[in-house]
């Protein structure tokens, strides 16, 4: 059929070109390009309700606030037209383009009698109250958007085509076309102004956003502002002040505190203030031409003056930089991935689209709180940033545990700043462990809470782009394919078992994107190519802590006869296995027997009884994620281990595992049966280092943290050090590679890595004693 109206498109049409703006793109199809304009929308540009137009009033339009004073040209209203002009002249003020169909419409409405000899007030009462229940104004705006749809919509449709194949300057052409067959189609110009801001043409994104602004203020807001921030910055380093200062003052019109706005004209203003004084030959300090050469050895000469006011604008220029890079014309088959860069499209990104998100929408399941979570997402999606920062703070303060929601905050800080953020991502398992992964990204949200809160660097913020694989190998090279096409990305936090880590390595190392893992211990994780290593870490490796373990054990009085129980299908709980084994027996000790967790004839009560009969004094807890239970029902059945008559020398095995059990939530299933257990892990919170990150960590989370929000925090902080003005995925990959930084800069430990992008740090040892983790 025909164009429909606002808000009841196809499902495939794309949606909100309007509504998402240069920072937001995904891969999939945009949202919303017909912004939907149901009411309950504040409708008017003034914001009073549609009852209020004169003429739904009865009244006549010199009545209307708009007529009051110059809103709209220098004309004054006694030289106003009349009659049908004067009301097609008043929908100007909301968006509409005068038409000779929209005058006809006018003068057949008084023809008919509905309309007084003014053509300005209705004339029955009954049908006037009948108009503003049944039909309110701006609804009735965007019907316009249907005339004429037998040949617009063809057109629009086949627009809608390219821009889904990425053609999308040859989609704009074809809008284009839509506005010169009807120039009030609503959608046209949404994706118009869009499309031209994301390509950089952004005098024309300006033009359109001006008239989407009129259709539906509180969705082309923040595009328009950006349009006009992005013009202005291009002004500036065209010289054209003037006209940039217009453009940084309807910022101001539209938003009275904009900072970067203010700061902008304030540049404009210092550096025509000091031009002037350089032409004029005078120093604010009343230096004369004598004292001034005497001070400055360097004469200025015409050359020389104008070398100053070239390097003054491009100082202006760097410190401009437009509101987002967008000024990259966009070719055929490209498109913007969350409107940063465009990348080639491919349709398997639309797949992964709801597992990641910097803010549109929230991967968790949520309960609580809901009706304000939506509103901050929805915000996002909108490009309202203001009130996406509000919200997803007002969402952390009620809940100052989730990370989630102090992340979204500062991709929203991020996203206000005028500058394009630096992106990483973090891969975590949400689906498997929710607890696991809000650990992981309480780490990742306090190092980019601590960064944006510094200014970040040179006003340039960090955005984290959160994905989630559940820890599923497939679902973890799907997602290493999907970020490694988004440009943006500089770099990956993840992924969290080593078994996810290892499916998404592959993609990463091809495409030469930095990985840091901060949870992935297996020692068989390295890149493919040493000299091109891609893969680090920030946790120590299996071959460090199964070490540190075993040497341990060996010294401890009468363990030199262990059993192991691991997971032979992890490659965390196998490489883990093998590496004690190997140096257990290399101090002289003897590994009785292997045995696998994932065996399904496993009886365990039988198993422990008979290891405590064959004389074996200690056993070896290495499960992966997946098997922790079975791990906490073999210490379970080891406390019900007693001596009694048949047995008086049954005694209980001694305890120890590496990091998988290492958890308040392990702790608390546990119960009595982990009394004892001695483990190997990378960080300790009571530990003498880690002091003062635990306590910065205990006042924002307002709880304590673990390990794997420590060499989380480590991770981002590895990441911001990388960071240069004109970082790029190989300028950070350099960089990582030979970073160091001090233990006041990490979670207690001083940081580098090695060749093969290992963390030279030492293990830690912890016991549960009386009910806690406590330090060996």
């Amino acid at each position: 059929g025909g164009v429909r109206g606002a808000g009841a498109f196809n499902p495939e049409t794309p949606q909100s070109w309007g509504a998402r703006g240069a920072g937001d793109f995904n891969s999939r199809t945009p949202q919303s390009w017909g912004a939907k304009l149901d009411p309950p929308q504040p409708p008017l540009i003034r914001g009073e309700p549609y009852s209020k137009s004169p003429l739904l009033r009865g009244e006549p339009y010199s009545k209307s606030p708009f007529f009051k004073g110059d809103l709209g040209g220098s004309q004054s209203l006694k030289t106003r037209p009349r009659g049908a002009k004067l009301a097609v002249t008043l929908l100007e003020h909301y968006g509409v383009i005068q038409t000779t169909a929209l005058t006809k419409a006018v003068d057949q409405l008084a023809e008919r009698g509905f309309l007084d000899k003014t053509k300005q007030k209705i004339t029955i009462e009954f049908i006037r109250r009948w108009l503003i229940k049944r039909y309110p104004l701006q609804q009735e705006i965007l019907e316009l958007e249907k005339l004429g749809q037998e040949q617009t919509n063809p057109i629009y449709q086949q627009a809608t085509t390219q821009y889904q194949q990425g053609e999308i300057t040859k989609a704009l052409g074809l809008y284009e076309q839509v506005l010169e067959l009807n120039p009030n189609h609503f959608s046209a110009i949404f994706a118009l102004a869009e499309g031209y801001l994301e390509c950089g043409e952004f005098e024309k994104a300006v033009t359109y956003y001006q008239r989407a602004y009129k259709v539906d203020q509180i969705r082309n807001k923040d595009g328009l502002v950006r349009s006009l921030i992005n013009y202005g910055n291009e002004l500036i380093k065209q010289e054209a002040f003037t006209t940039a200062t217009e453009q940084f003052n309807q910022v101001l019109n539209i938003e009275p505190d904009n900072l970067l706005a203010i700061e902008k004209l304030l540049e404009i203003e210092n550096y025509l203030e000091n031009s002037e004084r350089l032409i004029n030959n005078t120093y604010p300090s009343g230096m004369t031409g004598e004292f001034r050469d005497r001070s400055n050895p360097q004469n200025l000469s015409q050359g020389n003056w104008l070398g100053k006011l070239a390097a003054a604008v491009a100082i202006i220029s760097l410190v401009g930089v437009a509101f987002y890079k967008v000024s990259t014309t966009c070719k055929p088959a490209e498109h913007k991935v969350f409107g940063i860069r465009t990348v080639a499209t491919d349709s398997s990104q639309t797949n992964t689209s709801q597992s990641i998100s910097r803010g549109d929408h929230s991967l968790f399941p949520r309960i609580d709180n809901k009706e304000n979570i939506d509103r901050a997402t929805e915000a996002f999606q909108n490009q309202n940033y203001n009130a996406a920062a509000q919200g997803f703070s007002q969402a952390w303060q009620a809940n100052r545990n989730d990370p989630e929601f102090l992340i979204y905050y500062n991709n929203a800080r991020a996203r206000q700043q005028g500058l394009e953020p630096f992106t990483i991502a973090v891969v975590v398992p949400i689906d498997q462990s929710e607890s696991r992964a809000k650990e992981i990204l309480r780490g990742v949200a306090q190092a980019q809470h601590q960064f944006n809160n510094s200014e970040g660097l040179n006003g340039r913020f960090l955005e984290i782009a959160i994905a989630n694989d559940g820890n599923d190998r497939d679902q973890a090279k799907t997602i290493a394919q999907t970020l490694v096409k988004d440009k943006s990305i500089l770099g990956v936090i993840g992924h969290n078992s080593s078994d996810a880590s290892k499916a998404a390595l592959p993609q990463y190392d091809k495409a030469g994107l930095a990985m840091i893992s901060s949870t992935s211990t297996s020692s068989d994780l390295t890149s493919r190519d040493d000299n091109r290593n891609v893969f680090f870490r920030t946790v120590p490796s299996n071959r460090a802590l199964a070490k540190k373990l075993a040497k341990h054990v060996k010294t401890q009085p009468g363990l030199d006869k262990v059993v192991i129980f691991y997971d032979a299908h992890s490659v965390y709980s196998d490489s883990f296995r093998e590496v004690f084994k190997t140096n257990f027996e290399d101090l002289g000790g003897k590994v009785f027997r292997e045995i696998e967790l994932n065996n399904p004839n496993l009886n365990i009560t039988e198993q422990v009884r008979s290891l405590s009969q064959d004389q074996v004094k200690a056993a070896m807890l290495f499960p992966s994620v997946e098997y922790r239970f079975i791990a906490l029902d073999i210490a379970k059945a080891n406390a019900n281990l007693n001596p009694n008559y048949k047995n008086p020398d049954q005694q209980p095995l001694r305890l120890f595992s590496g990091d998988t059990l290492y958890s308040e939530k392990n702790l608390k299933e546990g119960g009595q049966a982990l009394e004892g257990l001695t483990m190997a892990v990378p960080w300790f919170r009571k530990a003498p280092d880690a002091r003062n990150f635990s306590i910065a960590a205990r006042e924002l989370w307002q709880g304590e943290v673990n390990w794997r929000t420590a060499t989380s925090f480590d991770a981002t902080q590895a990441f911001i050090q990388a960071l240069v003005q004109d970082a790029d995925r190989k300028l950070v990959l350099n960089r990582l590679r030979n970073i160091k930084l001090l233990p006041n800069e990490t979670s207690g430990l001083p940081l580098q890595f090695n060749n093969q992008g290992e963390r030279e740090s030492e293990p830690v040892l912890v016991e549960v004693l009386d009910g806690e983790f406590k330090l060996k």
